[in-house]
């Protein structure tokens, strides 16, 4: 922990100087509960910002591809952060089963259900993931919306929508394929409303 406090300490100082970040919606994060925060992928430094600029004192775990601990100082930086792995498109059911862990402890768990960067441009088709670990968790599903580049000294926005419930929905184990669908385009849809909205 105090490795992880160093580091977000440190990356707190570098994207002040380097970005200008701007954050709406923090009262929207709960401050108890199951909680999944679902966030467009724009830049790597995505979820390093997410975490710094939320202030929360719930600890965020990142589900992140797994070729970013493809080395050991690679793989002690992300874990330090609070992130894990995952093996994209293949039904990675550790990893699911981690993150299931981790929720029902309390800890907050962050997701980009594009599955790749700027992936929602590119029309790629949303992952489900994000969907299927709310309902069997009855997760509160948080939109995130960034809008920016990351391109040193300009502006980024990231907007955070209103926890998203599931009471017209199946939870638990047995869940509802058709269900699991719709509460995925429904994250897809607040996710781009926060993004592109004024």
């Amino acid at each position: 922990m105090i490795g992880r406090a160093i580091m977000k300490g440190a990356m707190a100082i570098y994207c002040a100087i380097v970005y200008r970040i701007k954050v709406e919606g923090l009262e929207n994060l709960p401050k108890e509960g199951n909680t999944i925060i679902c966030s467009n992928h724009v830049h790597l430094l995505d979820s390093v910002s997410l975490v710094i600029k939320f202030k929360t004192k719930r600890m965020i775990r990142i589900m992140a591809k797994e070729e970013l601990f493809n080395t050991k100082l690679k793989a002690m930086i992300f874990y330090e952060a609070g992130a894990f792995p995952v093996k994209r498109g293949k039904g990675d059911t550790e990893a699911m089963e981690l993150a299931k862990k981790y929720i029902n402890e309390g800890e907050m768990l962050m997701i980009f259900p594009e599955g790749t960067r700027n992936g929602f441009d590119k029309g790629v088709k949303i992952k489900k993931g994000a969907a299927v670990l709310a309902l069997s968790t009855n997760s509160v599903i948080v939109p995130v919306g960034i809008k920016g580049n990351y391109k040193p000294f300009t502006k980024i926005r990231i907007r955070i929508g209103k926890p998203m419930t599931l009471e017209n929905y199946t939870v638990g184990e047995e869940l509802n394929p058709r269900e699991i669908v719709d509460l995925t385009n429904k994250i897809k849809d607040e996710i781009l409303n926060l993004r592109d909205g004024e």
